[in-house]
């Protein structure tokens, strides 16, 4: 009985601590507002002219994004949007953006996509707006 009271004091703190640690180990790393590098619009042209391994997606409702949007961008609406999206399996890094410099929708898309710990993530915060006021090209249609 002595035996299977002290098994019972030692044996059950560790198991504890194994659970934690393994439940630990299966969390998303947590995503601060740091984390996420913003970009303006001067710095999402320089992107585009050097890097071609970059895909660009607009988190705005399916409607908006067939009314105007980034050239060459993709439409997955926030709701829908996942790290482990198959669209992003040989992507070096995304660009995420919503409809201008207020809407926090391409924040939270920037933290869902980090959240997965696989991809480079960046917000162009200016959104479809500030793109469409710098007289950039724009695209239509789905």
């Amino acid at each position: 009985m002595r035996h299977n009271r002290i098994t019972h004091l030692v044996l059950g703190p560790c198991l504890a601590v194994l659970a934690l640690g393994l439940t630990a180990c299966n969390q998303a790393p947590e995503v601060t507002d740091d984390d996420i590098e913003i970009l303006d619009n001067i710095g999402l042209t320089e992107l585009l002219e050097q890097d071609q391994g970059i895909v660009i997606v607009d988190v705005r409702p399916d409607y908006r994004y067939r009314l105007g949007h980034l050239p060459g961008a993709i439409n997955i609406p926030l709701p829908d949007l996942g790290p482990d999206d198959p669209r992003f399996v040989e992507v070096k890094h995304v660009v995420v953006y919503g409809d201008g410099p207020r809407n926090a929708r391409s924040h939270a898309a920037a933290k869902k996509l980090l959240a997965g710990g696989k991809l480079l993530v960046s917000d162009f915060r200016g959104g479809f707006e500030m793109w469409k006021r710098n007289d950039h090209p724009v695209e239509t249609g789905s």
